[in-house]
């Protein structure tokens, strides 16, 4: 008991002790009286220029505290570097016993840094090198040797800590206060010069526990003339919490607010809001999680949840995009971009977006994105690989009608400006319609289908497309299309390796209604029918014009139930044979248009002039063959069409006789697709002269070999008289000799009968004579004998 109270009094005296000691210095001793001791060790230890302008003063107990005012640092002889009106510091003496930091504010206010870079890359704020080549040799060596210590020091640290085992004393900060902070950044070998003014505050700091931070900076950079110039704001404040034996963090409330001027920028100052819910990065794990993230800027809100892992070793992420419906034409007008005249004035009224993506270092997965634009609904998915790049995208939408987003058509405009072109259009180059080069570059597979879709006032159905990239050469197998009443399938490909773009198409149609097709898409309704078609075209060049003067192949074409729409052929040959005979007809009795079962025709292209020699029509009353020539080049038509007609019951100027039904009537139908149809296609006069005079002469002709017949028949019939009443004779002649030479034959027939008779009696008599006398002379023998 004796040695613990002789210990107590020992403590008590220590503390004693101290405690005067430290009154002694608290009231005796000034620190303003060591400011000159201070600056001769900075300037002597480390060529460091110190000024203490300020006043000095100290805490010990309960807080060791240092208070500073008005300080400035420099390099050697150089100006200032840093400067602060303020710096305060105080920390609790007892908690560091027991291996607790606790510190009631550090609050550095003023701050003044000017760092400078000059022209050569040295920068203001080390000190200056004057050193030998050998000590500098000596400074490398033994640098080198710190730097491999400290890793040899630090590696095992690395390698031999597990996760977690990171230890460190308690903290406990009830401020940090850094206000009016003014960093200027000078660097005269990037042509750059920059300001930043700052305030940062953290309060009620405590591993893992949240502590509250804000944060605004100032920060102003242009070129050292001070050209291009960017001014930023940005407002800071979270809810910060460290967890370092995890060696994690955690922001909460994450709130950035931003405002950025710049000549750059369509519109100034350009405000974005960024909103996070929470973010947590955990190290040994590589993982960073960012929940609830919001972006507002110019009237669009983007919702964003992210997670990337292995962020240190392989990264991966995945993310969800979502961005609020806006106004894609109030968006433009805020950044100043004028849109062009629309056809539609309600267009880009409404858009949002929604997508899925998830990849690496080399492949990029967003599935899926789901895009809307005013009535127009689009999915898509998308694979990208970084490494090579390369792309396989799938869209499927529906309801666009593009027409809608281009200019207003203009009757008449358009047809002037291209039928009457100036010499300043007529010599400047037209931009190319394919980028070669970008073109060569794609590599992937691109797949499309939509529905209801409607381009250049074309009506589509449904459009299937799967197209492939690679190496400069583009392909379609295929593309379906399905639009007025019928489809269209088609396989093409793009080269662009040779000297100028090349484009194979291999197109089919089957039962597309013709007329609303044509005149949709460029107001040509000449020809109604279900169209069906099969064939091979190509095409070089690199703008329309070049393709429509270098477009060849072959096409058979053949329209079924149709009719040529204003045109009436029959009318034309009707006309034709009236004027030829000084008539007119009654165009009342006749229908605007030429109906028809069926139209077949092989088209041959060359250069853009597509011919169709074998052109057949086939119609009640009408039968229509033609050759001849449309321009697509030029969009004109120089065509013959030869038509054969029954003439007309009911219109006496045009009754024909039958054999005038067998012959073909010219009708010339030449002139440009916008011409009127009425006046398109007329009869061939000199033609329709031709034929009748013709005819006349073949009926002339007709006549006299009629009568040269007749002649012929009658000389014929009287050589046939004279010859047959020759004959007459001839055979009864013949027959009154055959008659007496068959009494001849008879009678000598008779009068050998008789003969034969005669001498088959006297025969048979003699034989009884001899027989008699044979049996006289056997019976005197037997006499004889006996």
């Amino acid at each position: 008991m004796v040695w613990f109270k002789r210990l107590g009094y020992l403590i008590g005296a220590l503390v004693a002790l101290i405690m005067a000691a430290v009154v002694y210095i608290l009231v005796f001793v000034d620190p303003n009286q060591f400011k000159g001791q201070l600056t001769q060790v900075a300037k002597e230890q480390a060529n460091v220029s110190l000024r203490l302008d300020g006043d000095i003063s100290w805490s010990f107990f309960p807080w060791l505290g240092l208070s500073l005012e008005n300080i400035g640092v420099a390099m050697g002889d150089a100006p200032e570097v840093v400067s602060f009106d303020k710096a305060e510091f105080s920390l609790a003496v007892m908690p560091l016993l027991q291996q607790s930091i606790e510190v009631e504010k550090v609050r550095l206010i003023g701050l003044n840094a000017d760092l400078k870079v000059a022209a050569d890359g040295t920068p203001n704020w080390l000190p200056p090198v004057t050193n030998t080549p050998a000590e500098t040799n000596a400074g490398a060596t033994t640098a080198e040797a710190t730097g491999a210590e400290q890793s040899s020091s630090v590696a095992p640290t690395e390698n031999t800590d597990a996760p977690g085992a990171l230890t460190l004393p308690q903290i406990a900060l009830d401020e940090l206060l850094i206000q009016n902070a003014t960093i200027s950044y000078t660097d005269a070998s990037a042509d750059l010069k920059a300001k930043a003014t700052a305030n940062l505050t953290l309060t009620n700091v405590r591993w893992d526990q949240a502590w509250p931070m804000l944060l605004d900076v100032t920060v102003e950079q242009s070129n050292l003339t001070g050209q291009n110039p960017i001014k930023a704001n940005v407002a800071l404040s979270s809810n910060l919490t460290v967890f370092p034996e995890r060696q994690a963090l955690s922001l909460a409330k994450l709130e950035v607010k931003s405002s950025v001027n710049m000549e750059a920028l369509p519109v100034q100052p350009l405000d974005a809001l960024l909103e996070v819910a929470s973010l947590d990065l955990d190290l040994p794990q590589e993982n960073l999680q960012v929940e609830g993230l919001s972006l507002s800027a110019l009237g669009i809100n983007a919702d964003i949840q992210a997670e990337v892992y292995q962020f240190l070793t392989a990264p991966e992420f995945s993310a969800v995009v979502s961005v609020a419906e806006f106004s894609p034409k109030a968006l433009l007008g805020k950044l100043n971009i004028e849109l062009p005249e629309m056809a539609d004035e309600t267009v880009l009224q409404k858009a949002s977006l929604n997508l899925s993506a998830k990849g690496n270092l080399d492949t990029v997965k967003v599935q899926p994105i789901s895009l809307a634009l005013d009535d127009t609904e689009i999915e898509a998915n998308a694979l990208l690989h970084l490494n090579p790049l390369s792309w396989d995208v799938k869209v499927a939408g529906a309801n666009l009608d593009v027409d809608r987003y281009l200019p207003p058509v203009v009757e008449g405009v358009e047809e002037d400006v291209a039928a009457v072109p100036t010499q300043e259009n007529a010599e400047a180059p037209a931009g190319d319609l394919i980028p070669v080069e970008l073109v060569k570059t794609l590599n992937g597979h691109f797949g499309f289908i939509f529905d209801t879709l409607k381009v250049k006032n074309v009506s589509i159905d449904r459009i299937e497309l799967d197209s492939n990239q690679r190496d400069g050469v583009v392909t379609i197998n295929p593309a379906k299309v399905t639009l007025y009443d019928g489809d269209v399938s088609l396989q093409a490909k793009l080269d662009v390796n040779g000297s100028e773009p090349r484009i194979d198409i291999s197109p089919a149609m089957n039962g597309v209604q013709i007329q609303p097709l044509l005149n949709d898409f460029m107001e040509l309704d000449k020809i109604a029918g279900a169209t069906y078609l099969q064939g091979d075209m190509y095409t070089t060049g690199n703008s329309v014009d070049a393709f429509m003067k270098q477009l060849n192949g072959d096409l058979l074409v053949e329209i079924k139930s149709g009719a040529l729409v204003g045109m009436n052929l029959t009318q034309s040959v009707c006309e034709g044979i009236a004027a030829s005979r000084a008539r007119t007809i009654d165009k009342s009795l006749y229908g605007a248009d030429t109906p028809f079962e069926t139209m077949q025709f092989p088209a041959r292209i060359v250069n853009g002039e597509v011919s169709t020699p074998g052109l057949e029509i086939s119609a009640v009353g009408v039968e229509v063959t033609g050759d001849g020539v449309v321009s697509l080049p030029n969009s004109s038509l120089n065509y013959t069409a030869r038509v054969g007609v029954s003439g007309s019951q009911v219109d006496p100027a045009c009754s024909v006789k039958s054999n005038v039904q067998a012959l073909k009537f010219p009708v010339v139908c030449k002139g440009k697709f916008s011409d009127d149809p009425v006046g398109l296609c007329r009869p061939d006069i000199a033609g329709f002269g031709k034929i009748f005079t013709d005819l006349a002469k073949a009926e002339l002709d007709a006549k006299l070999a009629a009568e040269k017949a007749a002649l012929q028949a009658k000389l014929e019939a009287e050589k046939a008289a004279a010859q047959a009443k020759l004959d007459a004779e001839k055979a009864a002649a013949q027959a009154k000799l055959e008659a007496e030479k068959a009494r001849a034959e008879a009678k000598l027939a008779e009068e050998k009968a008789r003969l034969q008779a005669e001498l088959e009696a006297k025969k048979k008599a003699e034989e009884e004579a001899l027989k008699q006398k044979a049996e006289d002379k056997l019976k005197s023998a037997l006499k004889g004998l006996f």
